[in-house]
């Protein structure tokens, strides 16, 4: 049964769930005639879901707190820092009153105090004292800041060689609640993308924890909507040249396996300290299974981009479900149908998902697409994503946090630091109520987003 792959509470635990309506199906784009759905009521958020295939997610309610008094468009700028857009202005100690705190390793949510000290988890406790700031969220949940390993931009920003699109496409994850973010980088011109590393490189933001490359090693038979012009067969001299002086800055490198040079290429990777991850890939099971034990530890947006699962012929997907390894989702409606979604988790476990957005530049509920109609990316934010998931799986927030945080985490080698909510742990933090909306996003214990600076004091 679906249910196995998913930890199940203790008697008398309550976190909160999104319940899905087994009567009404999902209906895909195509067969809703390609239309966007209809506005929700009330200015509600607009949804890629077919109306009425879900019910509205059901949390423990706080009382409730006075409206705070209309934002202005530049509140981010000045409630504590705005380190993440290249500037530091330390805060020694913070306590966060009265959240109910989330984290993927508790089996239900508790409302408890938070304290942060020089950048980390302190103490979390009921009533916990402290000499510094305070910021209330008793009417708020509070959990570990979502981790993306795939993102391009989004908002009005792009990652790449120009700083400040970089800068903005920080801001808008910021603002969703992402406090780590892997840029990922389409195939151009090795001097190109040699420039937007050193970009990336020099922002000195702590939410860019690297950069992954997604190309230009792989396969033109699937390369989706990347540029084929700019696809190079693997070459270790080639990859030393175009990482050289940003060997710790570049995370993830996408490869084709089936391609000759590719396993060389898979091992100088491995040798550099980045993860190998198979990705626009025409491998067949074999092969791709054979990549994995050679040390390719993720597969980019399964099922998107590669050759699809057959019965006699299970190829990248039938690798990718059949090892240990982690797997990228896109789960916006669009990338995978949510039965694709439970499929997956039924094979995987919790424990070997990462949601991701794949997020280019705009906003909204549709994706891009190129004019014949090739999936581009995603608008999708990473706050999105765990509500989809909880949606299309009818997992809990704590399992479908586990996707967005300690498995991410788990990926980059950073999970004795990020990922979940313990002392010792980075202060990534972030606020946010029943609705989804993200309140505010605590990077390394300071405040770079603030909804209402009201709360802090």
């Amino acid at each position: 049964m679906f249910r196995s792959a998913i930890t199940v509470h203790p008697k008398g635990a309550k976190s909160p769930r999104r319940p899905r309506d087994p009567g009404v199906l999902w209906q895909s784009p195509r067969e809703r005639g390609g239309n966007p759905p209809p506005e929700p009521a009330q200015g509600g958020r607009p949804s890629a879901l077919s109306p009425g295939f879900l019910q509205p997610p059901r949390w423990p309610r706080s009382p409730p707190r006075p409206p705070p008094a209309p934002e202005s468009q530049d509140t981010w700028r000045g409630i504590v820092s705005v380190r993440a857009l290249g500037h530091h202005f330390p805060v020694e100690e913070l306590l966060v009153r009265g959240a109910t705190l989330v984290s993927p390793d508790w089996p239900a949510p508790k409302k408890a105090d938070l304290l942060v000290q020089a950048g980390k988890i302190a103490e979390i406790g009921e009533r916990v004292s402290s000499r510094g700031k305070v910021l209330d969220a008793s009417d708020l949940f509070l959990c570990p800041g979502f981790i993306d390993l795939h993102c391009h931009g989004g908002g009005e920003g792009l990652f790449g060689a120009d700083p400040e699109s970089s800068r903005k496409a920080i801001l808008h994850h910021l603002r969703h609640g992402t406090t780590g973010i892997v840029a990922s980088l389409m195939p151009a011109p090795l001097e190109e993308l040699r420039s937007s590393l050193a970009t990336l490189a020099n922002l000195g933001s702590p939410v860019l924890l690297g950069a992954a490359l997604e190309g230009p090693f792989v396969s033109p038979a699937r390369a989706g909507a990347l540029p084929r012009e700019f696809f190079l067969p693997p070459d270790i001299q080639v990859f030393r040249s175009l990482v050289g002086g940003f060997e710790k800055f570049v995370r993830i490198v996408a490869l084709a396996p089936e391609l000759p040079g590719a396993f060389p290429l898979l091992f100088e990777i491995l040798r550099l300290g980045a993860i190998p991850a198979l990705g626009h890939t025409d491998a067949d099971y074999f092969t791709a299974r054979k990549a994995v034990e050679a040390g390719a530890s993720l597969f980019l947006h399964l099922f998107n981009a590669m050759r699809p699962f057959h019965h006699r012929e299970p190829g990248a997907v039938g690798a990718a479900l059949d090892t240990d390894a982690f797997v990228e989702v896109i789960v916006d409606g669009y990338h995978l149908h949510p039965a694709a979604v439970r499929f997956v988790l039924r094979a995987k476990g919790l424990d070997r998902i990462c949601l991701v957005t794949d997020a280019v530049p705009g906003e909204g509920p549709e994706p891009a697409r190129l004019p014949d109609g090739t999936l581009a990316g995603s608008r999708l934010t990473m706050n999105q994503a765990v509500q989809n998931f909880m949606a299309f799986t009818g997992c809990s927030l704590s399992e479908a946090l586990r996707a967005a945080t300690l498995n991410p985490a788990q990926v980059l080698g950073l999970a004795h630091r990020k990922g979940t909510l313990a002392p010792g742990k980075d202060a990534d933090l972030i606020l946010f109520d029943e609705d989804w909306k993200i309140h505010g996003t605590i990077v390394g214990g300071e405040i770079l987003w603030l909804s209402d600076p009201g709360r802090y004091r």
